[in-house]
């Protein structure tokens, strides 16, 4: 069965929660607490709580909070939360858990370095100056394909933080970078407007010094300011919310198979099973 986690937030305050829960969530039910409250439901095993108003009325249970004053970071200490979360790096030096309001599991996803990109562009017959825009509010279409490829991107929204992690190097807005705390010139290349982007990613994508210099300080940025793959492991494991991982080295490759959708019976997924013949579990979906 799987254990229980109560989200606990006071009116308008839920939002702050979403990106975290969509990592701290898996393999884990996550239920409103006022509602499984009304419904005399059973007692969560953990609660994650967007603010300390809510502390008072919370069960025995170990409890993580989110704080943004130095105020409420004493009263969730002095109230023996299991753990006190903040994305303010004051807070963060007192020993709250650093919890980017924005971000990704950032180990998920390997960088991919410029050369490696430049091999893969040539297998498929692509331009090796490529460089592509992608808005996941206009193409949410496997967004990690496209970045995977390219030799620079344009980039803003949501998939920002993807971009970061897999090493490609970004051209972006002044407000995206500002909204993720990214550092122009250093994390992110800056352009005002479309066409300056466009010919700004241009000028990366041909310079293989400048586009490895953004591919690692991308990838830094992204596993210092937005990766919420580290945080959500270290507040489970202060809520005692201990969930089972895969069976074996086999079962974790099957499931990046499935997430890249690589087709059963594949020569891809042929090889990953032979390479990992020596372990007891196959990989789904190849066919001997």
């Amino acid at each position: 069965m799987s254990p229980v986690l109560a989200l606990a937030a006071p009116r308008r305050s839920s939002a702050r929660a979403v990106p975290l829960l969509r990592i701290l969530g898996s393999g884990i039910d996550v239920v409103s607490y006022r509602t499984n409250e009304r419904a005399g439901g059973p007692v969560p095993d953990a609660i994650l709580a967007t603010s300390v108003i809510a502390l008072p009325v919370l069960p025995p249970v170990p409890v993580a909070v989110w704080v943004d004053t130095d105020e409420e970071f004493d009263t969730a200490t002095s109230a023996g939360v299991a753990a006190v979360l903040s994305s303010r790096p004051e807070l963060v030096d007192r020993g709250a858990i650093h919890v980017p309001r924005f971000g990704i599991d950032v180990s998920r996803w390997p960088p991919i370095a410029p050369l490696v990109r430049s091999r893969w562009r040539a297998r498929y017959d692509l331009p090796a100056d490529l460089v592509v825009g992608v808005d996941v509010s206009i193409d949410a279409d496997r967004p990690e394909e496209t970045l995977s490829l390219a030799a620079a991107a344009v980039v803003v929204g949501d998939a920002t933080p993807l971009a970061l992690a897999l090493g490609t190097p970004v051209v972006t807005s002044e407000a995206n970078a500002r909204r993720y705390g990214l550092r122009p010139d250093l994390d992110v290349a800056l352009a005002a407007g479309p066409h300056a982007a466009q010919g700004l990613a241009a000028e990366i994508a041909r310079d293989d010094v400048l586009a490895a210099r953004l591919s690692r300080r991308g990838r830094h940025a992204a596993e210092r300011r937005l990766d919420l793959g580290s945080p959500a492991r270290e507040i489970r494991r202060r809520l005692g919310l201990s969930v089972a991982g895969p069976a074996s080295p086999s079962d974790l490759v099957a499931q990046r198979l499935e997430e890249l959708a690589v087709p059963d019976g594949s020569p891809l997924r042929r090889r990953v099973a032979a390479a990992l013949s020596p372990f007891p579990t196959p990989v789904a979906g190849a066919v001997p």
